[in-house]
Formats: C-alpha cells, sequence, structure tokens
C-alpha cells in the first residue's frame, strides 16, 4: 500500500515543496493590502470584515479565488459551513491569546494580510500532500477545510495551527534577527531539502538529534519556529515527556528553546510560556465555543 505522508507546513517561493521561506519582500505594515468589492456581502462577509478586517487589517477569503491558488493544483473549495467554524477557530486561537498576550496592534502590524481556505489538500505527485503554504509574510493559505474536525484539537494543531504560529514566527524573525548563537547548535545536522525522506538516520530520529519535528532539520529558520509552534500547543507534561523520549536531544532541544524564550522576551516582550497558557487554555475550553456563529 502506498504510504502517503501528510505534511503540514509549506513555504512556496517556487513550485518546489517546502523551499526556504522567503526573507524579503515583506508587506509595509502601515498599508493596507485589503482591498473591498462591489458585490453582495452576505452574513458571513459581513461577519468577516468586522471580526478580521476591522479589528486586526486581515482579509479571510473563502471562496477560492483563482488567482490566490496554484493553478497546477486541482483543489476545491471550502465549504461555507467549514469556513466560518475555521474562521471562529483563528479568532478564538490564534487572534484573541496574541491579542491578550501582547497587543491587538502587534497583530495588525505583523500578521499576514491574507487567510485562504481551501477546502481540499492539494497533492503531490511524490505521495505527499499540502496542508499549508505561506508566501512573503502576506499570506497563509490553509488546505482540506472540507475534512476539519473541530472536536480533534490535536488534528487542529496538527494540520492547520501549527503552521499559522509557525509561519507569524517567521515574519518576527525577519524583521528582528534572532541570535546567531542559535545556528550553532546544530549547525551541522540540518539536511536541507532531504528532511523529508532522511530521518530515521542510522537508527537515528530527529527527536534524538535535538529536532522537534522532522521539518526542524531543514534549517536554522525552520529550526526556530518550529520549537514556537510546537511548544504553544503542547502542555508541559507532554513537553516534559518528549524531552525525555528525545535521549542526548532533549538537552539540545532545551538550549533551543531557552534561546527562543529570550528572543520573543527580548525582542517583542511576548512571553512564550503565558501565550502558551492563554493558547492551551482555549483548547481545553473549546467545546464551549459556538463555532456556528456568526452574528
Amino acid at each position: 500500500m502506498k504510504k502517503i505522508k501528510h505534511i503540514t507546513l509549506v513555504c512556496i517561493i517556487s513550485m518546489i515543496t517546502f523551499s526556504n521561506c522567503k526573507e524579503s519582500d515583506l508587506p509595509d505594515p502601515s498599508k493596507s493590502v485589503i482591498k473591498t468589492d462591489n458585490v453582495t456581502q452576505n452574513q458571513f462577509d459581513v461577519f468577516l470584515k468586522r471580526e478580521f478586517v476591522a479589528p486586526y487589517n486581515v482579509n479571510l477569503l473563502y471562496k477560492l479565488p483563482d488567482i490566490e491558488t496554484n493553478l497546477n493544483d486541482y483543489v476545491v473549495p471550502s465549504d461555507y459551513n467549514q469556513s466560518i467554524r475555521m474562521a471562529n477557530l483563528i479568532k478564538y486561537l490564534a487572534f484573541e491569546p496574541y491579542t491578550k498576550v501582547v497587543s491587538k496592534e502587534f497583530l495588525q502590524k505583523y500578521f499576514p494580510k491574507m487567510i485562504v481556505l481551501v477546502g481540499s489538500g492539494a497533492y503531490n505527485n511524490n505521495g505527499t500532500v499540502i496542508l499549508g503554504t505561506a508566501e512573503g509574510g502576506l499570506k497563509v493559505t490553509l488546505y482540506d477545510i472540507n475534512n476539519m474536525d473541530v472536536t480533534d484539537i490535536d488534528r487542529l494543531n496538527d494540520r492547520y495551527f501549527r503552521t499559522i504560529y509557525h509561519e507569524f514566527s517567521h515574519i518576527l524573525h525577519q524583521n528582528i534577527p534572532y541570535t546567531r548563537d542559535f545556528d550553532q547548535i546544530s549547525s551541522t545536522d540540518y539536511v536541507q531539502d532531504e528532511w523529508n525522506e532522511f530521518w530515521p538516520s542510522n537508527g537515528v530520529t530527529s527527536l534524538e538529534k535535538g529536532f522537534i519535528s522532522d521539518y526542524a532539520s531543514k534549517s536554522s529558520n525552520e529550526d526556530f519556529v518550529e520549537l514556537i509552534a510546537h511548544y504553544m500547543t503542547k502542555p508541559q507534561s507532554e513537553w516534559d515527556t518528549i524531552i525525555t523520549n528525545a535521549g542526548a536531544g532533549g538537552a539540545i532541544i532545551t538550549q533551543k528553546i531557552t534561546i527562543v524564550k529570550s528572543y520573543l522576551q527580548g525582542s517583542w516582550s511576548i512571553d512564550l510560556d503565558a501565550l502558551r497558557d492563554e493558547v492551551l487554555l482555549r483548547q481545553n475550553n473549546l467545546n464551549s465555543q459556538d463555532l456556528d456563529n456568526i452574528n
């Protein structure tokens, strides 16, 4: 049976899956990229303008305009009701935690200005499926919305929210670089584009080498933001188990996350532990949220 490995994140600046996230061409945060078309708006459109465009200067697209998708991919639009649920989830699990721990102005200035929802995954001819893309700090695309299960937080994190946290973190280090000391910790172990097939190598997993995920072994930048995305979505007990299971790699991961926390606090006044606490609290209370509400 052909094995399909799900990919939760890819940064597209060419036709190659998982090329490096682009370090330039970030949008001017002082200028709005939101365009208002003279079309009839339904209730959801009004909700998006009120809850996304007005407070955060972010446009969420769910009607799958051709210009915002790769024309070489066969994909389908996001279901209307699933799009509503995802919009409420993004607001609840991403925008509101950052607003509470940092500020709304912080999101207005630095968060990607466009989120595109796609109903299906985008399949590659190598057996992988793209579940998230990002371009130039401007746009994040989330795939496979029609198969989203709002009751499965692990799947939500794996397929959607670690993508969002990951890509937002790229924007931060592209604006203010982190210390080069981080690069040196695993400098000889990054495998670049081989990350998807390299592990395990000689019986050693990426975790045992000090990487929180296989993709983290691609480069220091991906390593840095993968740590943030995984740390934000895992309670301390689960994180401690990961560190223990990593063996010798546990000390390496701990060294890296210490640098990450220091960078976020010193450069952006972000307490990563406080941000994680807020995200986890909301995850635990997710079943109390009316994700269909757009009033």
